[in-house]
């Protein structure tokens, strides 16, 4: 009696069809091998139901192809039921779809019951479902077979046992006369035994069906079945090869000496053959030497020969073939995929390709493989001769002359063949005996800057003296003493300027430079030795004036009666102003500027040095083209960054022995920037504007070609001097402060003077009458309304409404975009107002800022400072002095805009230290924007001429009042 598994277990597998829960059944399940062999070989394994009626077993077929008799097997477990579920006809239908293999149904219309005996598919699917079924047969107590081909009845049906062990055969090649015989034994349980193939499938003895080790040893018993296989003597190889070969791979085969076949077991010596398939690819194909036979990999079996009647079987050392196949398969990518155990191929454009197939050749050669069939190849001829190329150098005034050769073997290219094919960046050349020779691609990479920078005329190269650094990286290749000489001479002075003897600073320069400005001042010299332009792009704040200043003043040493022009914007022509007098007064100057300029070549030539903006360069071009300068220095060269406008081309015009440019930004878009500024220092440097833009601009910008930017940068780093501050931070002190010179427009100028003017009779008169003590109050007003329109006009109520423009608010939105990077930065003012214009520049130019102001909440202060501190694209924080000149510590920036100056010094460093305190790692630069000509330019005159210094302290703006004179305040107001 046997239960069928509760509920549970039936959820469990559900996909399995189950009888009711709770069904009692009393019957068994067995297992029938229905087979027979004849003429019609056939085979099925089927489930049984076994009954007992009064003791007397009842057999009846399970229809495994309904859902009611697969229900019956639920005693099975789910991989036993899955094993025998293979024999119905859906799942043998499936097999077939899936192999491809077809068969036509019988007439009882069941796909289980087929002739398997030449369907060679069919039998090995069987044999191995069997193979998996054994163990789980063998221990199942019901087994059966019929007694003999017929309907199935319950007399027609006996046990059969399982055999553990599988069949084994042994084969025997023998003379006998002239034939070759063979002859196969058959083992079962160690015994020898008659051959008995039953169903097609199994080996039968005495009851007991047996497994053959696989249906390929089926097929070898069918062959024996009426007895030994006898071949004439004069097919012995063929049936080596055919017979012997294949079964002694698998099975104990024993050969007798009469016949005269050896086994053999020599060294392969493996190679690879070349050869074209289809006309469109190389193939590669793995081959074997075997003493004096070749074998190709992809044949499976041991190679056969025969000489003389002695046939040899050459065992193939099957590790040392797969190592060279499984290495080919690495030479490329698409070999990974390619499956066919014969070769691997590729076409020919692939093979050409960064000179993939001159590489593989060396890979494969080194490797210690042998290569044939090249020259057999007719589509595709590679030279593999190792190219040179060779350089022969002279040197003129102002190039180096490069007599190029190149060379596969004894075959010559033309400097312009091979100057053609790298520019184009080909891989390969056509050589004269119809070849393809392979391009390196190191030559590309060294060769082909220089090719494209150098003019080429009857096999000689030209190369501009400029670009000496093309040339230092192939020194060795070069032939010439005396040009190796000149470029590292060339290379010293400027790269190595620091190690070469100094011109010392000049006594009249009234600084101590700091040793990085030093190092700059030097290599001014040395420019000026080699008659190079050169650009200092030191880092704003590093001093580039300073540096400037003291090689203006070398210049005027070495070639006395000379003259030097500096342009610059307006905001820096006064700064250029007191530069100059601070650091160097006996450099005589004359600044260019203004409605009352006045140009006279003798007049230029009574000054060392002359100062003009981009604006009077642009309008006064005519006059100036008519003086030879021996400098033409450039400051924020930036402003000539547009090759088209007016100012680049009148400035390119002017006439200058040498020419030198400073910025800390010059590039501040794109890689476009740099060509009209180094076209000015050095015309012809970085060629014309349409091959710097193909060459350079569009690959870096546009793709960000890693390797034209490298490129670029050798050509410019000779003419460059950069200094970061971090690169120089030893060099700083901690905190330096500077003045930004703001010059106004006509519009603002016009309204200061109107309220300068008549402050100033007003305040004069009061004075007189009442007395400086009483005035004061009067004063500090004149002197608050003057500062907050050179703030901006709009600060003053319905004076300034129509007034929009704001030279500070303009020059600190330049400043930003040009100069912030990635450090930030805070802008603080006395005025509320002030700031608000400001916040709406930030936000029309797209600066990211925070503000904070005294009507900010304590909550709002908060997230204001974490925002500035914590969030990386917020660049500025705007700060009213009185809410933010104390207690804040902001040491993420490390640049401070004064935008108004205050009387009180002391307020100024408050200010300045929310940056500069424990915890800043940066050195800190400030800035106090001060407008030219003004109340605050007279402010920092006064507290100089009072001595009014940053640490004095003054702790309100009345304690300025109180100090000054009548005349001070005619002064302030004048």
């Amino acid at each position: 009696m046997m239960l069928f598994p509760d509920e549970k277990k039936e959820k469990k597998s559900a996909e399995r069809p189950t009888l009711p829960a709770g069904t009692v059944v009393d019957y068994e399940i067995g297992f029938l091998f229905n087979l027979v062999s004849g003429k019609s070989t056939r085979f099925d394994l089927e489930p049984m139901l076994i009954y007992r009626k009064n003791g007397i077993p009842e057999y009846r077929r399970i229809s495994i192809n309904t859902e009611r008799g697969l229900a019956l097997l639920q005693p099975l477990s789910d991989e036993f039921y899955k094993d025998v579920l293979q024999f119905s006809d859906n799942q043998l239908l499936d097999w077939m779809t899936r192999t491809g293999n077809r068969f036509i149904r019988n007439h009882s219309g069941s796909w289980a019951h087929v002739s398997i005996k030449e369907l060679v598919n069919l039998r090995k699917h069987y044999v191995e479902l069997l193979q998996k079924m054994w163990p789980a047969l063998r221990a199942w107590p019901q087994v059966y077979m019929l007694r003999s081909y017929g309907r199935f009845n319950h007399n027609n049906v006996k046990p059969v046992k399982l055999a553990e062990a599988p069949a084994r055969i042994t084969m025997t090649a023998d003379s006998k006369g002239a034939d070759i015989v063979l002859r196969l034994k058959l083992f079962l349980d160690g015994e020898e035994s008659e051959l008995k193939i039953a169903g097609g499938c199994l080996l039968e003895k005495d009851g007991t069906f047996y497994l053959p080790p696989d249906a390929a040893t089926l097929a070898i018993i069918d062959q024996f079945k009426s007895g030994p296989l006898v071949f004439p003597r004069e097919e012995k190889r063929d049936i080596t090869r055919r017979y012997l070969v294949p079964w002694m791979e698998k099975y104990e085969v024993t050969i007798s000496d009469k016949l005269n076949i050896d086994i053999v077991q020599p060294e392969p010596q493996p190679s690879v053959l070349l050869s074209e398939l289809n006309e469109s690819n190389l193939m590669l194909r793995p081959q074997f030497a075997y003493n004096e036979e070749v074998i190709d990999y992809s044949d499976a079996q041991s190679h056969v020969t025969e000489v003389n009647g002695e046939v040899k079987i050459i065992q193939r050392d099957t590790t040392r073939e797969r190592k060279l196949y499984e290495y080919l398969r690495s030479l490329h990518s698409a070999f990974s995929n390619q499956r066919n155990n014969q070769y691997y191929y590729l076409p020919f454009a692939d093979v050409m390709k960064n000179g993939w197939f001159i590489t593989m050749m060396r890979k494969v050669q080194q490797e210690g493989y042998a290569v044939h069939g090249l020259h057999e190849l007719k589509k595709f001829r590679y030279n593999t001769a190792n190219p040179q190329f060779t350089i022969t150098a002279s040197s003129g005034t102002d190039w180096f002359d490069l007599k190029v050769r190149i060379r596969w073997g004894e075959l010559e290219v033309t400097l312009k063949e091979i100057r053609r094919a790298i520019l184009n960046r080909q891989d390969t050349i056509m050589l004269e005996d119809g070849t393809l020779g392979h391009i390196p691609a190191e030559w590309v990479s060294q060769y082909s800057l220089l090719l494209r920078t150098g003019s080429e005329d009857n096999g000689t190269l030209r190369i501009s003296k400029m670009h000496y650094t093309l040339l230092e990286d192939i020194l060795d290749k070069i032939d010439g003493a005396t040009v190796q000489q000149d470029i590292e001479a060339r290379k010293r002075k400027l790269l190595a300027y620091d190690e070469i003897e100094k011109v010392p600073l000049s006594s009249q320069i009234q600084a101590t430079l700091r040793p990085y400005q030093q190092s700059g001042f030097h290599w001014l010299q040395a420019l000026d030795e080699l008659g190079w332009g050169g650009c200092l792009a030191d880092d704003m704040g590093l001093g580039k004036t300073l540096q400037t200043i003291s090689f203006l003043q070398y210049v005027k040493e070495k070639y006395p009666g000379c003259t030097q022009l500096v342009v610059c914007p307006t905001s820096l022509i006064f700064n250029w102003e007191n530069e100059i007098c601070k650091f160097c007064p006996t450099l005589k100057f004359y600044t260019y500027y203004g409605l009352q300029r006045d140009f006279k070549e003798e007049h230029f030539k009574e000054y060392d040095v002359v100062l003009a903006t981009y604006g009077v360069v642009r309008n006064d071009l005519e006059h100036l083209t008519d003086f030879l300068f021996q400098y033409v220095i450039l400051d924020e060269s930036q402003a000539i960054k547009n090759p088209d406008a007016r100012v680049t081309r009148a400035v390119a015009q002017l006439n200058a022995v040498n020419r030198v440019i400073l910025s800390g930004t010059p590039i501040q878009n794109n890689t476009s920037d740099l060509y009209a500024q180094f076209n000015f220092l050095n015309p012809g440097l970085l060629g014309s504007r349409e091959y710097f833009n193909r060459e350079f601009a569009n690959p870096i910008d546009k793709q960000g070609n890693k390797e034209k930017t490298q490129h670029l940068k050798r050509l410019i780093h000779p003419f460059t001097l950069r200094r970061t501050k971090e690169q120089v931070a030893k060099d700083l002190p901690d905190k330096t402060i500077s003045v930004l010179w703001c010059v106004m427009e006509a519009e603002q100028r016009k309204l200061y003077n109107a309220y300068r003017d008549n402050y100033r009779n007003l305040l004069l008169k009061k004075i007189d009458e009442e007395g400086l003590e009483k005035s004061g109050i009067y004063v500090l007003e004149g002197l608050l309304r003057l500062r907050q329109i050179c703030d901006h006009p709009s600060l003053i109520k319905n004076a300034g409404d129509d007034l929009k423009a704001s030279v500070k608010v303009e020059e600190l939105v330049r400043e930003v975009q040009e100069n912030a990077g990635i450090r930030k930065l805070l802008v603080f003012s006395q005025f509320t107002e002030m700031l608000t214009v400001i916040s709406e520049a930030f936000d029309e130019a797209e600066i990211s800022h925070c503000r904070l102001d005294g009507s900010t909440s304590m909550a709002k202060r908060k997230s204001e400072v974490e925002r500035f501190t914590e969030d990386e694209s917020i660049k500025a924080f705007l700060i009213s002095l009185k809410a933010g000149g104390t207690g804040l510590n902001l040491t993420v920036a490390d640049y401070v805009y004064l935008v108004d100056p205050w009387w009180n010094p002391a307020a100024e460093q408050q200010a300045i230290d929310r940056a500069h305190r424990i915890g800043q790692t940066r050195k800190v630069f400030a800035y106090k924007m001060i407008c030219k000509d003004t109340v605050e330019e007279k402010i920092l005159q006064l507290q100089e001429r009072k001595k009014m210094l940053a640490d004095e302290l003054i702790h309100e703006d009345a304690g300025f009042v109180k100090n000054l004179s009548r005349d001070d305040v005619e002064f302030l107001f004048g």
